[in-house]
């Protein structure tokens, strides 16, 4: 058993527990899991496409085996290193020298500067501080470039760690579009020219708890989640909005468009509405 990481912030401390609080969900989340690997194995890849997961946590929502039968390479990003490690351990995948685990990685840039916050009255400094660190976050550069991306519910759990420390009603929306914005652009520079990538993100509550084999509505613009409906900073109809109109990416991506959503069963008592935006890094760019 490899030993957790010491010394850490309070967010990711934070993480960490929630992913031993989620260890045994595996079953739970056959659905998604299924959702999640025919999404990303549907398009045609080369025998050398590599695929790149953010945010793979327990890999409970990722099927290795189907995954590593597909892709030559595979890299998992996550904060909590053991946790992957567990997870795939667990699923005994039959090409496991074939996947490589990059632990201890904050995505965000900031979680350490939230944790210096006054929790619920963040000042103006503050929040301005972290603006500029989200916009500034280096990416991952060291990794290369893969044929596919994929963030798995992570943008959710970012939007969530800012909420956890300021409460709802001092959450500052800036700070929130500009990590989405951060999110999504990192996506992009981890494709190679033509590569596809993926915002898998869990956006609304099933009323009722809902079930996982319970049929659900295209998350796109013939059918589209309300504002009113949709978590805060993860409404699909927005995200896809970012990408064709940011600046940097409607000069970078195509054929942005949003899945039909499914159902998540993230614990007994909760399950969550998904869809994935998907999107195409230009052919044309080096």
């Amino acid at each position: 058993m490899i030993t957790p990481p010491t010394e850490k912030c309070g967010l990711v401390a934070r993480q960490l527990r929630l992913n031993r609080e989620t260890l045994d969900n595996w079953p739970l989340y056959r659905s998604h899991r299924e959702a999640v690997a025919d999404l990303i194995c549907r398009p045609p890849q080369p025998a050398s496409a590599r695929l790149c997961i953010l945010g793979a946590g327990n890999c409970n929502d990722l099927d290795l085996a189907r995954f590593t039968g597909r892709f030559a390479q595979m890299d998992l990003v996550d904060l909590d290193r053991q946790a992957m490690a567990v997870g795939v351990q667990r699923q005994s995948p039959p090409d496991p020298g074939s996947i490589r685990l990059h632990g201890d990685i904050d995505l965000t840039g900031i979680l350490k500067n939230l944790d210096t916050w006054e929790r619920h009255r963040p000042g103006r400094e503050s929040i301005d501080h972290c603006i500029r660190e989200a916009r500034a976050f280096a990416g991952l550069p060291f990794l290369g470039r893969f044929e596919v991306a994929a963030s798995m519910c992570l943008l959710s759990q970012i939007v969530e760690s800012v909420v956890s420390v300021t409460g709802p009603k001092a959450l500052p929306l800036e700070l929130v579009r500009t990590l989405r914005q951060r999110h999504m652009r990192l996506l992009e520079e981890l494709l190679a020219p033509g590569g596809v990538g993926y915002l898998v993100t869990d956006f609304a509550l099933e009323p009722g708890g809902g079930h996982p084999t319970r049929k659900t509505h295209p998350a796109s613009e013939n059918a589209p989640a309300s504002p009113g409906d949709a978590f805060l900073g993860v409404n699909p109809q927005e995200i896809c909005a970012l990408a064709r109109n940011d600046a940097l990416l409607r000069t970078r991506v195509r054929q942005v468009r949003m899945s039909p959503s499914w159902l998540w069963r993230q614990n007994p008592r909760r399950t969550l509405r998904v869809c994935a935006i998907q999107f195409q890094r230009n052919p044309c760019l080096d």
